[in-house]
């Protein structure tokens, strides 16, 4: 009586999570479809053989949906348990919905450091960052996938709440974090430090460049900036990757992720989008991503920071007349677009000849670089 009072003040899934690890530590076996989990092994039949797994070689496990539901004619779909090894051999299994939830429940029981889920570039829900996402699921153009809770990418950890802190220590083991902003940025609103965590600051522009770096109030923004605004970005998107500064600076961001061996890297600028837009796109590039994905990811930012560019509008409301012209200038510290992305990739391809190139002259990742970053990060 005692166990299923104390049951039913837990939320559902805490229940469903609870039920499933108080039955295994009780000594039975737990079976889903056709495989079962004993005495922390994760057992399968495959070319009429039993296998015996370990739960603790299993890095990573989410579901698979194939076919479609609904509509008119209702379409067969398959549910799967995908699970990866850390000899990067991957494994699928049909099974219900529920019974891929327990499994992988049970599994994250077993072995903590399993990540799950396929997130594919998208936003991590936390309270005080709008634009942190996880690169984890992104397919390259061979197949593989990036491992999830590995590569994030974010806006200023300033005034990050504990809430989130937490998320990033426990559920994210965030070791590595990379700071994108100038100097005198960092020193207007510093990174709130984490403890456990390594801090890198590598500055992408040698000197405060108004419209990518946010030194100084937004309203001493606007009424000081007095360029085209879209000329503006794009001769800062052409100068990330052609200044020989700036280059060496994402150079020094890959060399960190080269010799990274534990726990997730976050990188950041002010805002997540452009600083931080050019070198994640660099990154994936290196990691053999397609360029229609790069693009994809580049463009979340818009949908990310609406809500973030909406108060900003009201809060200028207050303080001066906000007409389109002052629109035009709000839209550089929210918005991208996919010309600024294509201004980078003509600029490497007018001074460099190809990406190739670009990678094994300007950011020193040769062919053996770049295959130990793969390794580091694909499955």
């Amino acid at each position: 009586m005692e166990f299923k009072t104390g049951l039913q003040n837990l939320d559902l899934s805490e229940q469903c999570k609870y039920s499933v690890q108080q039955s295994y530590i009780e000594g039975e076996i737990m079976k889903y479809g056709k495989i079962r989990i004993e005495d922390s092994n994760f057992i399968f039949s495959k070319h009429m053989m039993m296998n015996y797994l370990p739960c603790k070689d299993i890095i990573w496990a989410y579901k698979r949906k194939e076919g479609v539901e609904g509509g008119a004619q209702k379409q067969y779909s398959t549910s799967s348990l995908v699970i990866i090894t850390r000899r990067k051999k991957r494994y699928q299994f049909e099974m219900t919905d529920r019974e891929i939830q327990n499994c992988i429940q049970l599994m994250r029981a077993l072995n903590p450091q399993m990540v799950t889920g396929f997130p594919q570039g998208s936003r991590i829900p936390m309270q005080s960052l709008p634009n942190t996402r996880d690169l984890g699921a992104l397919e390259t153009e061979d197949g593989r996938h990036i491992l999830p809770k590995r590569l994030l990418r974010s806006g200023s950890l300033y005034h990050i709440s504990i809430t989130d802190q937490d998320m990033l220590t426990h559920e994210y083991h965030l070791s590595t974090v990379v700071d994108f902003r100038t100097r005198m940025e960092c020193l207007e609103k510093p990174d709130t430090i984490i403890e456990g965590v390594q801090y890198h600051e590598i500055p992408i522009v040698d000197e405060e460049t108004l419209g990518i770096t946010r030194s100084g109030s937004p309203t001493e923004l606007l009424r000081n900036f007095k360029e085209i605004p879209e000329e503006f970005m794009l001769k800062q998107y052409e100068s990330l990757v052609h200044d020989e500064y700036s280059i060496k600076q994402y150079a020094r961001f890959l060399d960190v992720l080269l010799h990274q061996n534990e726990g997730a890297v976050l990188w950041h600028c002010s805002a997540g989008k452009d600083r931080v837009g050019v070198g994640t796109a660099l990154l994936l590039c290196a990691l053999g991503v397609p360029k229609k994905t790069i693009y994809e990811d580049f463009m979340k930012t818009n949908m990310y920071l609406d809500k973030e560019m909406e108060y900003m509008i009201r809060f200028l409301e207050t303080k001066m007349i906000v007409d389109n012209q002052v629109m035009d200038k709000i839209r550089l510290f929210y918005r991208v677009k996919e010309e600024y992305l294509d201004i980078v990739f003509e600029t490497i391809k007018k001074d460099f000849g190809s990406m190739d190139m670009f990678m094994k002259k300007a950011l020193y990742m040769n062919p053996k670089n770049i295959e130990v970053l793969r390794k580091k990060y694909l499955v």
